[in-house]
Order: structure tokens, then C-alpha cells, then sequence
């Protein structure tokens, strides 16, 4: 044991030399009580297991149920958020919130995000500690061959203690109108391995693919023909010469090690650990996208239009630029757990880094480092009060920027629970809003200053009745957007946003009916152009039949969002815009569905859009020129596998490490 130690004290000294780079913070998991279970994301299943993530693993987190619920029949990631995201027709497609967000932001960003909604990261891979091999498969086909989306995730754990975990994901999109293709690959995969209870690593490998061609919108939003291939299809695009491709990749290289220096059975109630984290992680992002556009021969540029200002060079677009970047972090952290997986009480102190090296055409590279230092507090003594804070602090030439986040719940018993959480930084404005070439010509050079978020949160839930009513206000000042000729553009005036979202779920006997409604209003309409209420409901049966063997539930998706103009799209910066000329009407969105369960296998076919079975000829925007599909059928299965890794005594109830240590009444 002691040169197991020795040798773990050796590698941990040896990474250590890097300095700096990673989150001193974790998500607080929500308390296991029994009147938090209705609105949760999960309800009990028949197969609870936990995981765990690799900066924190002392906590532990209920892993995704196998319910035939709203998560699994709406396969459509910018469908599965509370409010849908507004995206440009089809599955896979550049995606932004339409109820506005503060997202964290911390130091240096190229400020390319239209499909963050879709890619894998390292932090986010799961593992799982159980004595099964776990799999779970999924796959979404719609009415074309070229249309489907599967998701695979696999974890196994080894004798001596080693898990390996694997996610992966494949959106295929066609699309209904010319030239629309999307295609996104993502993958990550992982091994944790405890050497000894003093000292565990993680290494992980990410990568994510997104290609998409890119066909401007329509052209016009009348009637599409009524010849024989009337229809979509035959709609006129603005970019009709198809040549036109985005592409965005990035992969990454992760690893973290943990050592104890005091406490190394963190499982024991009422035993306090002292232990540093290092992570490091490699990485590199590269976006491009190109458009010769000109019709062989003939010298004419079809597009020259719709690219406006950013058609510099006759002969073709072309904008490229790449990351590669070197994280580091050190933290120092002490906690102690009253129940095995839920710390109760955390305490970190840190030192952040991180090297950039950064090309944009036809510059030469640029080197430059960010440094914080962070900071976390946690207390959780019970399942009623839970408090969570963290920040960070820029030092040498990130002085002045910082982020301070905190998150506060209060049970009140049959009252219900009181949540509040707050955030606010100050961070420097993405790089392609601050320059930007295309064709290695200049488009602009913008001095900009650096932006000032605040968003502040409050939410009543009363789990008896289904009810979570929240309230917040997010205030930005020198908000960064771009106007109607899609260039960068800051505002010095403040913008603030006051929203309130109301969830109720009911239950009557086989009934079932979930509503969301949220209402938004700005200050600055010139600025920031989204709807100012929504609603989203679901009217279903759900119950067990053929002898209880089976849950189904069945009936309808509905959503709808008051007039508001959608910005357009420019995918030479890959950004949404402000535009003028179109304003998208409210739109009775209608989907007819079916799901079910038996044991551990799902399945649902849907029928999207049935509005357009009586009315085929209005458009539906959430992107301006980019209109949502019309009706079609679409299916889904989904089937969960957990199979021994080896023989075992007795399978009368699962081992604590199944079960995170935590007693299955409280999933």
C-alpha cells in the first residue's frame, strides 16, 4: 500500500507542475425526498442507478429513468429544453433559446455557439460504478432514409475497480427543402480508475463533427408550385447555386487525478476529506465555411444578395479560423459527507489557467493565457436546505473580470420549497465580435467593452399539486448583438429582461395534462427581438395495460408563441441576426403521439405538425426564411441493457454500489 501511495504522490506531483484551468465548483444534485419526486426531470423507475462526473466524484447523481415520458418521444435536443430553442427547420440545425438566457460565460471565447446544443463534452461524460454493464440505445427514424438520430451509451466496470464509459451521437437531417443536409457526429469516452483509496484518475477523449450545407432560407413564403413536385421541394432557395458548407469540429483530450490527504473513506458518514484536483485538458476547435457560388462558366454569383457586405472576393467566401487550447487547474478541496454520494458540507480554493493559441485568416497566430483564481462553498445539511456558491476572479490580464454564481433551496415540508439562484459576470466580448476576416479581407475591428451580465432567479414549487412558478430578472450592460446587415454591433444603453415561466402537472386517474407558460418583456425592442409569451402543454392518457405489463401513454403535444420578428441567419459568421422584413404569426403546433414500455424497452411514433393536414400553405418560422417542417411521421425505440460483468452470489437486491450507498426509496 505505501508504494501504491508513493508512486500515486509521484504522478500526482509530476501533473501538478501545470498549472490552473478547470471549475472549482459542481452542480448541487437536487435532495432525494419524496415530495421533491413530482417535479423532478425523473420519476421512479424500475432499474435506479447512479453516476458520477470526473471533477466530482464524491457526489453522486440518479441516472435517466426508461419512462416513456415527454424526454424520450421528443428526440429534437432544442424541443427538450422548457421552452423550445428556435432553430432553422430541421433536426441538427444552428439553434438559439427564444426565452433569453445568461449562460456562464469565463474569459476568452471565439463566440461560435449555434451548435453547442448538440456536441459532448468531457466534464459531461457519465460513470457509472455498478456490477453491470450498462447499455442503452437509442434511435429516432423520420419519413426519409436521411433523416434519423441514434444515441449510444455504454459503461462497464472491470475487476480492480477500472470503468470505461462511452457516449455517442449521430444527428442526420435532410430536411424538406433544397440544400438543408446536417450532419453531426459526437463522441466521448473515458476510464475512471481508483489505484488506491487515496488516489483515482479520469482520462477522457471528446469529439464533436458539425457539417451542414447551407441554402439561405427560402426565397419566398407563397404557395410552392402546383405542379407535380409541388411542395417544399420545389420552394426556391437564396443560395441556389449549392455550393455553400459549413463545417465545425473539435476535439479534446482530458484528464484528471484526485489525491486524499486526509480521509481516504469518504463513504464513512461523518468523515471529512482533504484532497487536491488537478485537471488538464488539449484541445482544439476549428470553423470554416466556404462558397465558391459562381455558376461554372459563366463568372455570375447567385448569392451575391444574400452575402451583401461579406462578398469581398468575386471568386469565392471562405472564413476560417482555429483554437488550440491548454487548461489547467488546482484546487483544494475539503469536504464531508453525512450520506454516501451527497457531501454535505464543501469547501475549494483554486488556481485556474489557460494557454491560447489562436489563428484567424490571413493573420499570423496569437498566444495569450487567462489566469483566475476560484473559489466554492457548498452546504447541504439535510434534504431541505441546500446552498451552493462559487466564483471566480481575474487576475494579471483578466483583472476586472470575474463570475460569482449561487444557487439556495428551502424545503417547507407539504408547503413545498422555496429555489433562488443568482448570477453575474463580467467577461471579455468573443473574439469574432471584436474582428472578423472573410476572404482574408477585414470585415470589421470593433473596440468594444467588455460586457456586465446579472441575472437573479426565484422559484416556488408545490410538488402535491404539480405547480413551479419562477420569476427572473437578467440585466446586461454593453450588450453585444448583430443589426440587420448581420455585423457586430454593442450597446451601451442596458437591456434588461423580466420573465416568469409557470409549470402545473395534473393527474387524474389515466389523465395527464403538462403546461408551460412563460412570459418575457424587454426594455430594448431595437436590440432584442423575441416572443413575449408562450405556451406548451400536453393532454395524454397514461397507464398501465395487457395485464399491467405495459405502460402506454398517448395523445398530443401542443405549442404556440405569440408574433414576434425572428432574426435571420448568416452562416459566414455562423450568428443570428436582427432582421425587418418578416414577422412570424403565432402558429398552432400539433403533434399526435404514442409511447410505451415494457421493462426496459420504449418505443413512440409520432405524427408532427398535424395542423398542416388542413392547412399546407402557411409558414411557420422561428428563423427568418427558414420554415419549420411541414406534417410528417416519425418513430423511436429506445432499450436499456444491464447484464453481470460476473457471477454473483445473490440477486435478490442490488450492492450499494448500484445504488450510490443510498437506499432505492429515496430515487
Amino acid at each position: 500500500m505505501r508504494a501504491g501511495n508513493g508512486l500515486a504522490n509521484l504522478v500526482f506531483s509530476a501533473g501538478a507542475v501545470l498549472l490552473a484551468a478547470w471549475p472549482a465548483g459542481a452542480q448541487l444534485p437536487e435532495a432525494a425526498s419524496s415530495t421533491a419526486q413530482v417535479i423532478e426531470p425523473f420519476r421512479p423507475d424500475t432499474t435506479p442507478f447512479f453516476y458520477t462526473l470526473a471533477l466530482t466524484p464524491e457526489r453522486t447523481h440518479p441516472a435517466a429513468d426508461t419512462l416513456p415520458d415527454a424526454a424520450f418521444r421528443m428526440y429534437d435536443p432544442a424541443r427538450q429544453q422548457a421552452i423550445d430553442w428556435g432553430t432553422l427547420g430541421n433536426t441538427g440545425a444552428p439553434a438559439r433559446p427564444l426565452l433569453f438566457q445568461t449562460p456562464a460565460r469565463l474569459g476568452f471565447d471565439a463566440g461560435t455557439h449555434a451548435f453547442d446544443l448538440y456536441q459532448l463534452q468531457p466534464a459531461g461524460l457519465q460513470f457509472f460504478r455498478h456490477t453491470r454493464s450498462f447499455t442503452d440505445l437509442y434511435f429516432s427514424q423520420g419519413k426519409v432514409q436521411n433523416d434519423n438520430l441514434l444515441r449510444a451509451r455504454f459503461s462497464r466496470t472491470f475487476s480492480g475497480g477500472l470503468n470505461f464509459s462511452l457516449d455517442y451521437c449521430l444527428f442526420n437531417h435532410l430536411g424538406q427543402y433544397r440544400y438543408q443536409a446536417v450532419k453531426h457526429t459526437s463522441l466521448a469516452l473515458g476510464v475512471w480508475y481508483p489505484a488506491s483509496p487515496r488516489y483515482e484518475f479520469f482520462f477522457i477523449y471528446a469529439k464533436n463533427t458539425d457539417k451542414q450545407q447551407e441554402n439561405g432560407g427560402i426565397a419566398t413564403d407563397t404557395v410552392f408550385g402546383g405542379g407535380q413536385f409541388s411542395g417544399p421541394i420545389d420552394a426556391a432557395v437564396r443560395l441556389p447555386d449549392q455550393q455553400a458548407l459549413t463545417r465545425q469540429a473539435n476535439w479534446s483530450l482530458h484528464w484528471t487525478q484526485h489525491l486524499k490527504f486526509a480521509g481516504t473513506r469518504d463513504s464513512l458518514p461523518g468523515k471529512r476529506v482533504l484532497r487536491a484536483t488537478h485537471s488538464a485538458q488539449w484541445a482544439r476547435h476549428t470553423s470554416k465555411f466556404s462558397d465558391p457560388g459562381s455558376t461554372p462558366g459563366s463568372g455570375l454569383r447567385l448569392d451575391s444578395l444574400f452575402f451583401d457586405t461579406f462578398l469581398v472576393d468575386r471568386r469565392g467566401i471562405r472564413h476560417y479560423w482555429a483554437l488550440d487550447r491548454l487548461d489547467n487547474s488546482l484546487v483544494l478541496k475539503t469536504f464531508k459527507s453525512s450520506t454516501p454520494g451527497r457531501p454535505s458540507d464543501e469547501l475549494a480554493l483554486g488556481l485556474r489557467h489557460s494557454l491560447f493559441i489562436w489563428k484567424q485568416e490571413p493573420l499570423a497566430d496569437s498566444v495569450f493565457s487567462n489566469l483566475f483564481l476560484s473559489g466554492a462553498l457548498a452546504l447541504t445539511p439535510s434534504d431541505r436546505f441546500a446552498f451552493q456558491a462559487q466564483g471566480y476572479l481575474g487576475v494579471l490580464a483578466n483583472f476586472g473580470e470575474y463570475q460569482v454564481q449561487g444557487d439556495l433551496k428551502i424545503g417547507l415540508g407539504k408547503a413545498g420549497e422555496l429555489r433562488a439562484s443568482l448570477i453575474s459576470q463580467r467577461y471579455p466580448a468573443a473574439m469574432l465580435s471584436r474582428r472578423l476576416f472573410v476572404s482574408q479581407r477585414l470585415i470589421w475591428q470593433n473596440d468594444v467593452e467588455k460586457p456586465v451580465e446579472t441575472a437573479l432567479s426565484a422559484t416556488y414549487a408545490l410538488p402535491l399539486i404539480g405547480l413551479e412558478a419562477t420569476a427572473k430578472t437578467q440585466l446586461v450592460n454593453n450588450y453585444l448583438y448583430y443589426d440587420q446587415a448581420g455585423m457586430a454591433t454593442q450597446t451601451t444603453a442596458p437591456l434588461q429582461v423580466l420573465q416568469i415561466l409557470l409549470r402545473e402537472q395534473l393527474k387524474v386517474g389515466w389523465l395527464r395534462i403538462d403546461n408551460t407558460v412563460a412570459l418575457q418583456r424587454a426594455n430594448r425592442a431595437d436590440v432584442l427581438r423575441l416572443p413575449e409569451w408562450f405556451t406548451k402543454n400536453s393532454l395524454y392518457f397514461s397507464g398501465r395495460i395487457f395485464r399491467k405489463k405495459m405502460l402506454l401513454e398517448t395523445g398530443v403535444d401542443f405549442r404556440l408563441n405569440g408574433e414576434f420578428n425572428p432574426d435571420a441567419y448568416q452562416p459566414v459568421t455562423a450568428q443570428f441576426h436582427l432582421q425587418d422584413s418578416l414577422t412570424a404569426k403565432p402558429y398552432p403546433w400539433l403533434d399526435v403521439f404514442l409511447a410505451c414500455k415494457v421493462q426496459s424497452f420504449r418505443f413512440f411514433i409520432r405524427y408532427e405538425n398535424v395542423s398542416a393536414l388542413w392547412d399546407d400553405q402557411t409558414v411557420f418560422y422561428q428563423t427568418a426564411r427558414y420554415p419549420q417542417p411541414f406534417g410528417a411521421l416519425r418513430i423511436g425505440i429506445g432499450w436499456r441493457f444491464l447484464d453481470d460483468n460476473r457471477e454473483q452470489p445473490s440477486r435478490s437486491s442490488p450492492s450499494p454500489a448500484e445504488t450510490g450507498g443510498r437506499p432505492l426509496g429515496n430515487f
